[in-house]
């Protein structure tokens, strides 16, 4: 069972990199880490946020992919993280990460279980952004008006490399809305 407290930054970072030994995916939640970091400094004056949280979930986003490197690495992730301990408040994070999320019959079209992977919180929402900007070598999020190019970009190279279609288009519509809103908020 899961605790309801978060884990120190300490704790985060230990677990974090027994799992992932990686070194492009570690930098990659890294970079991760600091975008949501940026983004939630920058709305959380307009907007009541748990920046911990935000740290935490945006750095462990990825741990899925110490198994997997497919679109169930939030699942795993999730359980790995269930399996340390850590609170379901980060699990969720980690869960609904993937593209913009899926409702629960969209999660089952995509081989997830059939249950609502739909980020509904802001710092869901802020982990979900910042991962699609989470790439180490762009620097653009300082211009919140580049999110939206810098996510498209993204989507179209993981439309090369895995194809489109249903329910990924519709969760990809999300994520722009989602960026829209923050980047707005940013300003």
């Amino acid at each position: 069972m899961s605790s309801s407290v978060h884990p120190t930054w300490e704790h985060t970072q230990s677990v974090l990199q027994r799992f992932i030994l990686d070194k492009k995916i570690l930098d990659h939640c890294r970079s991760t880490q600091e975008k949501a970091f940026y983004i939630a400094q920058r709305v959380h004056p307009k907007v009541a946020l748990d920046v911990d949280l935000i740290r935490v979930g945006a750095l462990l986003h990825d741990i899925g992919r110490a198994r997997v490197h497919d679109i169930t690495h939030g699942v795993v992730g999730g359980q790995i993280l269930e399996e340390q301990g850590f609170p379901s408040s980060v699990i969720r994070i980690v869960e609904r990460h993937v593209l913009g999320g899926f409702t629960a019959s969209e999660a089952e079209l995509v081989g997830l279980p059939r249950r609502n992977f739909l980020p509904t919180s802001q710092e869901e929402r802020i982990v979900c952004v910042a991962d699609k900007l989470g790439h180490s070598d762009w620097d653009g999020i300082q211009e919140p008006s580049k999110w939206s190019t810098k996510l498209q970009e993204r989507f179209a190279g993981l439309r090369r490399h895995y194809g489109g279609g249903e329910p990924f288009e519709t969760s990809m519509r999300r994520a722009e809305q989602y960026v829209a809103v923050l980047a707005r908020l940013a300003l």
